[in-house]
């Protein structure tokens, strides 16, 4: 289905704080720019090509794209993929922002393309746009981005949501046609939106039958927009790795060791079945976390305990170095080439994943035919 294509493993820096415990009330580490040097500069030691920076209001303490363009200004080699929420910028200002930024960091700037999921988060900027609506005008932010990063000549634009009049930008971007977009979504809006304009089309961890269903969906949806440019498919899942399953389940089980009691009563009782609302994607690992035995796993070594005290990407591999590496290669198969992935605490689960599961992963992908 899918011809052989390189492999890209990526990370992420917390900008709410970090730690082992889950689910404390406040994070053992502060979240910092002395911090997130310091996992940019692991993670290029050990083999990653981007750090992804998250952004959000609730519980986020540190704003993305500040913190990017400090740590790409003080980092060298490995990129932040920074998240932006269309909405909350005007997007020719968005777009100039990108082509200084990219400019800075010599080419080492990707943008994670955020619609939003939650509204009660989304009113807390001003945005009260209804779930179909943000991801239109999401759908407009990237077409004028990309033209902005296209071509130097003004163009007028008239859409639904933005209205501009001869815009154009001075310069463009070190990247021929700006910075990659990675985008995900679950919804029916969500898929076409990325069938048309994204680059990597992300997914939080599911089943692996799920994940296929999913990409074989995309792509008939990215053959019906007839895009010249193939889009890969990006998985963002956490890791618990040891040298032992043993070791890897008993680690698992202690980052829940400090989470009160009622959070995890409540994680069983109320979270699940009533999962609904606006972020298909959080409903889905809702309803997995759902299915899940005593001790969280939905299947073997696939581990929803993190969905517990967090939103978003909640699910982890948890095995030994050979069988994190295995399940990931089984993603790969699926036509997974770009990962996201994650640890707590993410500054030390960084040298161990990239030393001892991504040289096993390679390995084995070199042995694929």
């Amino acid at each position: 289905m899918f011809a052989k294509q390189k492999l890209e493993f990526n990370w992420c820096a917390p900008v709410s704080g970090d730690g082992f415990y889950l689910g404390l009330p406040v994070w053992e580490r502060p979240p910092s720019l002395e911090y997130t040097v310091e996992i940019f500069k692991t993670a290029e030691r050990f083999g990653f090509r981007q750090i992804l920076i998250g952004m959000g209001f609730n519980h986020h303490v540190m704003e993305a794209w500040t913190l990017a363009t400090a740590v790409l200004a003080l980092t060298i080699n490995v990129g932040a993929m920074v998240a932006v929420r269309p909405g909350f910028y005007s997007a020719p200002i968005l777009a100039k922002m990108v082509v200084t930024l990219d400019c800075i960091s010599k080419g080492r700037l990707s943008l994670n393309i955020v619609t939003g999921g939650r509204p009660k988060e989304q009113a807390m900027y001003g945005d009260y746009l209804d779930h179909d609506s943000r991801y239109r005008r999401t759908r407009e932010f990237m077409q004028i981005c990309r033209q902005l990063w296209s071509t130097t000549n003004p163009f007028d634009y008239e859409g639904e949501f933005y209205q501009l009049h001869q815009t154009r930008l001075e310069t463009l971007p070190l990247q021929p046609s700006g910075p990659l977009f990675y985008f995900g979504g679950a919804s029916e809006m969500a898929q076409q939106v990325g069938a048309e304009f994204a680059d990597v089309y992300l997914m939080w961890g599911e089943a692996q039958q799920q994940l296929a269903d999913r990409i074989n969906q995309m792509q008939q949806l990215v053959t019906n927009y007839g895009r010249r440019k193939e889009v890969r498919y990006g998985l963002r899942i956490n890791i618990v790795a040891r040298p032992t399953e043993i070791e890897a389940k008993e680690t698992a089980r202690e980052m829940l060791a400090k989470v009160c009691p009622k959070v995890l009563a409540k994680a069983r009782t109320t979270e699940f079945p009533n999962t609904k609302r606006e972020s298909v994607g959080q409903s889905r690992q809702w309803e997995l976390r759902g299915n899940a035995d005593e001790d969280w796993y939905v299947e073997p070594l696939f581990w929803a305990g993190i969905s517990v005290v967090r939103s978003g990407a909640g699910m982890a591999i948890v095995g030994s170095y050979q069988q994190v590496a295995e399940r990931l290669l089984d993603y790969i198969d699926l036509g997974i080439t770009v990962f996201i992935l994650s640890g707590y605490p993410h500054l030390e689960e960084c040298e161990n994943v990239g030393r001892n599961v991504l040289p096993l992963v390679r390995e084995g992908y070199l042995q694929r035919k």
